[in-house]
């Protein structure tokens, strides 16, 4: 199975209680699926600012999609899924629920947690708004303009 990296970095998050600004794995095609395999959150800044970023399912229909770049681990391989921003920002469940919450501080603050084998974070394909088959990140505290980037590494 290929894997497919995308970056979200050099852009102003939005801190809110619900909304999942900085990336959104989506899987629109019913038969689809993907496991999310990585995921990271790093900052660059040059004062000390908390941040409290999450990670979880998405809750509500977003729309008008703009596709991040992916990278493949195959160079033949060509993703199914995509990993998106919305303008109609994706929703999560009011913290703390969700898959992983993480406060760290966006002066060299950061990390990765790789997932375990049988423990990845799994979509399954069907229509925007479908049960299941988006995961997103998002920012509840902690906002900047390009001083954090968010990752995510999934398999398909």
């Amino acid at each position: 199975m290929a894997q497919f990296t995308a970056n979200r970095g050099a852009f102003t998050p939005v801190a809110h209680a619900t909304q999942a600004d900085n990336w959104a794995l989506t899987a629109l095609t019913v038969g689809i699926t993907a496991k999310v395999k990585m995921f990271g959150w790093g900052g660059r800044g040059t004062t000390s600012t908390g941040y409290r970023t999450r990670w979880g399912r998405v809750n509500n229909t977003a729309v008008t999609p703009t596709a991040l770049a992916l990278q493949s681990s195959n160079p033949n391989a060509v993703a199914l899924c995509s990993v998106n921003t919305y303008a109609t920002q994706a929703a999560l469940a009011a913290d703390p629920a969700g898959l992983w919450t993480q406060d760290w501080n966006v002066l060299g603050g950061g990390g990765v947690i790789i997932l375990p084998i049988g423990g990845e974070w799994m979509v399954a394909g069907g229509a925007l708004g479908t049960l299941f088959n988006q995961i997103a990140c998002g920012n509840i505290a902690g906002a900047d303009a390009s001083l954090s980037s968010y990752s995510v590494t999934f398999e398909e």
